[in-house]
Parts: structure tokens; C-alpha cells; sequence
């Protein structure tokens, strides 16, 4: 205690003797010793100036408070090599709604049927949807005549009967065997002959039937697909960027206006990752589709992508068409914008030639 006692007293005038003159108070008119000496005090500069025989410090002037230079954060530019997950998703969002607000409506086009038993909130919030596509599609995709079948599981022999006489085939329509009480929400999407198309939904659920928000823009979107690229037509396109461009469209425009949180989104995708499953570990035995994306191998991502380009009845390639091509479009549209998928779509009513319309139309091989 008592070496600490010398110790502190020693460091204490140690201070002491140390204190600054320039750090002491001082008020204008004190004498000081040095002409020219300047000192800072409080924000007030001093300056030792002469007066007569003595010296003296001047009025304090105040010193300007020195304006920070802001930090610069250099951004880098989106690109296919630079993909900021946020970004992509934001950019490619901002797509959708800038064709949305500057297309225009198909008054009159759209035949709507709707079945007795159906919700009329459900029709309201479909009509939505399905306006929003066509608007989207409006710059590269006008059809002559669509007919638009919605119904419940109450009015399957009904919509059966509107849709065939409206020229489809019922072993199509994927929605009518599929269709209960607990859930209605099958659909598809048909080019009829000439510039005819078709397409029939269901619309009962238990819930609020969020998942399928996506489903009206999404079959509008296979319209539009179809259209751009006939003759040629569906079959040439790589069924991820079918299945997986409707989905991405679907879900920009269904799930945007109330899945903020994305949880809807997420949702959906996790289902269609469990729905891969069966297909990816006939790839990659052991393997599901989180660990084989985190081992950040593009050969891998290449065979996953390969396995879906042509079309499959099997569950497991159509989950994995929607989930890793929905993906894959969101980065187009983010990177190159929706014209550019629009002219892909187009580009295969001249040629089938996948791997050629890809790299002319965005640049970038495969």
C-alpha cells in the first residue's frame, strides 16, 4: 500500500508538471509570453499579439467545426458474376412492376367462367392477377381470344363441359381429378388451333390459398410462352425456364403485394425442395439439394440443370423445374430485364436451338 502510495503521488506531479500552458485558462487581455503564440481553448482561438510595450492575448475567435468527409461505399454493379442475393431479388421485382405499370389491359379478351360454387373474393384477387400478367406481357404478347376457367370441386362437371367445348382436352387439365373440398388448386394452360388459348384453375382451399397466389400469372405467363415462340413452341424451351419462368412471374406478381417477409415464398420453395428430393438423390445418392448447392461446385449445379431441361412426368423433376428454374430466371430478368426473357421466349419461333438462342439473346453461353 505505501509503495503504491509513493508511486501515485510521483505520477500525480509528474501531471502536474506536465499540464500545458496552452491548456490553462486564459482570457483576453492576459498577459502572454510569446508574439505570435497561439493557443486554442474551448473552441476560441487566442493569438499572443503585442499592445504597446507588453504582450497580450487577443479576443478569442471562434474556430469552424471541420465538416467530416462521408465514407464513400463503392457498390458494385449487378452482374451475371456479381449476384447479391438481395439485389437480384429487388432488381428483378422492379422489372415486373415497371411492365406492369406501362402495359396495358385485353378488355374484351378474356373470356372469364366462373363456377357457381366459387368464393367471389377468390375471383376478385385471380381477376388481379391475371390483369397484372397481361399488362406484363402487353409489349411482346397480345392475344386474340383467351378463355379462363375457374371453379370448385362443386362444379367439376360443369367445368368440364366449358372446357371442352371451348376446344380442350379434359385428360389435360391437370386440375379436375386433383380437385376436393380440402384442396382446388390444380391448373393448366393450353395453345389452342390458331391464336386460341385456354386455360382452367381451381379455386377452393382450406386456408387462405397463399401458396397459390402465384397460379393465374403463372398459366397466364405459359400463354404468353407459348405464344412468343410458336410455331416452334413449348417443347424446344428448357423446361426449367417453362416451368421456372411462369413460377418466377407467378410469385412476382401473387406473392409481392403481401409476402414482404417472404415467408410464402420460402414456403413454396421448400416444398418443391422436398418434392425434388426422389430426383436428386438418383443424381446424387445421399445427397439432397442444400448440400450439394453449399459444396459451391458448378458441375454440380450444371447436372442439376441439365436434368430438367427437357420435359419429365416425374414429381420430382417438375418440383425441381419450378424451384432452381424460378431461380434461374430471377437472375435473368435482375441482370438482362424482362425484354430480354421475352425475346428468348421469342427467339424459338425461328430456331429450336436452345444452347444458340440462349447465347444470342443474353450474351453468355450456357
Amino acid at each position: 500500500m505505501k509503495r503504491f502510495s509513493v508511486i501515485a503521488l510521483v505520477g500525480s506531479l509528474l501531471l502536474v508538471a506536465g499540464t500545458s500552458p496552452a491548456n490553462a485558462a486564459i482570457k483576453a487581455g492576459d498577459v502572454c509570453k510569446k508574439s505570435g503564440q497561439i493557443s486554442t481553448v474551448k473552441g476560441l482561438k487566442y493569438t499572443c499579439t503585442k499592445s504597446g510595450k507588453k504582450l497580450i492575448w487577443s479576443k478569442g475567435v471562434k474556430t469552424p467545426t471541420p465538416t467530416p468527409t462521408p465514407t464513400v461505399v463503392q457498390v458494385k454493379a449487378l452482374s451475371i458474376d456479381n449476384l447479391d442475393y438481395e439485389q437480384v431479388y429487388i432488381k428483378s421485382r422492379a422489372e415486373v412492376v415497371k411492365y406492369i405499370a406501362s402495359g396495358v389491359s385485353s378488355e374484351g379478351v378474356i373470356d372469364f367462367q366462373v363456377g357457381a360454387n366459387v368464393d367471389a373474393w377468390r375471383i376478385e384477387i385471380a381477376k388481379t392477377e391475371v390483369n397484372s400478367a397481361v399488362k406484363l406481357w402487353s409489349s411482346f404478347f397480345k392475344p386474340s381470344a383467351v378463355t379462363i376457367i375457374w371453379y370448385s370441386s362443386k362444379d367439376i362437371p360443369w367445368a368440364k363441359t366449358r372446357y371442352e367445348a371451348a376446344g380442350g382436352n379434359p385428360a389435360w387439365a391437370s386440375g379436375f381429378t386433383g380437385c376436393t373440398p380440402q384442396y382446388c388448386g390444380g391448373a393448366s394452360a393450353s395453345l389452342m388451333a390458331g391464336e386460341k388459348f385456354l386455360f382452367e384453375q381451381g379455386l377452393e382451399f382450406q386456408d387462405q390459398g397463399l401458396w397459390n397466389r402465384a397460379t393465374a400469372a403463372h398459366e397466364y405467363t405459359h400463354l404468353a410462352q407459348s405464344g412468343l415462340s410458336k410455331p416452334t413452341g413449348l417443347n424446344s424451351i428448357p423446361w426449367w425456364s417453362v416451368e421456372g419462368g411462369a413460377q418466377f412471374y407467378g410469385e412476382a406478381i401473387g406473392y409481392t403485394p403481401f409476402d414482404s417477409a417472404k415467408q410464402a415464398r420460402s414456403g413454396m420453395h421448400t416444398q418443391y425442395a422436398l418434392d425434388s428430393q426422389a430426383h436428386i438423390a438418383s443424381l446424387f445418392p445421399g445427397q439432397n439439394l442444400k448440400s450439394l448447392l453449399l459444396k459451391n461446385d458448378p458441375a454440380i449445379t450444371k447436372t442439376l440443370m441439365e436434368s430438367i431441361e427437357v420435359s419429365s412426368n416425374s414429381p420430382g423433376a417438375l418440383g425441381l423445374s419450378y424451384h432452381l428454374g424460378s431461380y434461374a430466371t430471377e437472375v435473368l430478368v435482375a441482370v438482362y430485364g424482362h425484354e430480354k426473357m421475352a425475346k428468348f421466349y421469342s427467339s424459338f419461333a425461328t430456331s429450336s436451338n436452345y444452347e444458340s438462342n440462349f447465347s444470342n439473346v443474353f450474351g453468355i453461353t450456357l
